[in-house]
Order: C-alpha cells, then structure tokens, then sequence
C-alpha cells in the first residue's frame, strides 16, 4: 500500500459519538491489514502513512516498555508531516511468554518453534497506541493495553500447516488471533480481542473522545 491511501469504509459512521473529529483527519501509521480493518470499523475514513522509523528498541526494556517505546518512535517519525487538521494514531504489539518477547518471524522455521513454545502456554499480549493532535505535533500521548491468551495443544502438523498457509511473518509471535489459531488453538482470551489483533479500540475511541 502506497502513502497517504485513503481508507472510506462502508457502513454507519461513529463520527456523531466523536464530534471532535469533525473537520478532522485521522492518519493510521501502519501498512497492518488488520490495523486497517479495526479502525475501519470506526466507519470514518482515514489515511495510511506508514513511517519508515527502525523498529530497534533498547535491550533493557521489557514487558509494555517494548511497544510503547516503538510507538514513540512511529510517532516521533510521522508527527513533522502532519497538518493541522491531522490526527495520527501509531501503534506497536508484541507477545512476551515468560518475561521473553517474541517478534515477527523472520523465517518459517522460526515460526514454528514460536508456535511450539505457545503451545498448551500462557502469554501475554500487549499492544500500545500513541494519538498525536497536528494542532500540537509536540504533544505524543502514549497509552497500552495487555491480554492474557491461552493455547490449546498445537499439534506439529497443525503448527506446519498455520505456517504455510497463514502468513505469520508479520505477526508478532507468528499468529493471528483472528484467523485459524484463534478459531482452533486459543482457548481463553482474558482482555481485549482487538487488542490481541493490533489496536485495544475501547482505549483508542476514549482518547480520540478527548481531542481539543
């Protein structure tokens, strides 16, 4: 998807619940279709401009530090392109199992064994989300959300399969929890769904409620 697509959903709009965004434009920073699909269900259009920030964070961070620093670092690296009119949402996952934290996969073997260790496991999964007024381009309020997921057993041949056929290289952890996995393999969500699947949209819709 190129810069500044513009998203205009189907459905009834929520704009009469968030008169802050009239005459408003919001911009999601992330090439994420799952990102697209939350906020779309907003039934607002936005615009998609990812940023290009390198997404390295520092060794000691842990637990929610990880996302809300990388969506810091979005935000810090869309903020000097917006317009007045702009409001920006960036936004970061990550799933940590026993104070570890699994990223993306960067091949299939590495998200197999991710799928391996998550299985019959708890983890953790937290998404943070940063909204950036343009009229205060300065201003980069950071917030997060946390979800406890448990797996069911996943069988070998099940986790090869998932692989082949579900995309998880640009899932942290290396699974969607709205596709096969979370239909088959999640067993208890403790938390918010969409959280799970990139952006906690009861926090979002709160914070989008509080614009100047």
């Amino acid at each position: 998807m190129n810069q500044n697509t513009l998203i205009v959903p189907d459905g009834p709009s929520a704009l009469p619940l968030l008169p802050s965004l009239e005459g408003r434009q919001l911009v999601l920073a992330s090439a994420s279709p799952r990102r697209h699909q939350l906020l779309s269900a907003l039934g607002i259009p936005f615009i998609v401009r990812p940023t290009d920030a390198d997404e390295v964070y520092p060794d000691e961070l842990q637990g929610p530090e990880i996302p809300r620093y990388l969506s810091e670092l979005k935000a810090r690296a869309a903020a000097p392109a917006l317009s007045e009119e702009e409001v920006l949402i960036t936004s970061d996952t990550v799933v940590q199992l026993d104070g570890r934290t699994l990223e993306k996969p960067g091949s299939e073997e590495e998200a197999l064994d991710m799928l391996r260790q998550l299985s019959g496991r708890t983890h953790d999964v937290t998404t943070a989300f940063c909204i950036v007024d343009g009229r205060h381009p300065e201003e980069i309020k950071t917030h997060h959300d946390t979800a406890s997921v448990s797996f069911g057993h996943i069988t070998e041949a099940f986790a090869q399969h998932y692989v082949q056929n579900h995309a998880p290289f640009d899932k942290a952890g290396a699974y969607g929890a709205q596709d096969l996995i979370g239909m088959c393999a999640i067993h208890t969500l403790k938390g918010s769904f969409y959280t799970v699947m990139g952006l906690p949209m009861h926090k979002i819709f709160s914070e989008l409620q509080l614009l100047d």
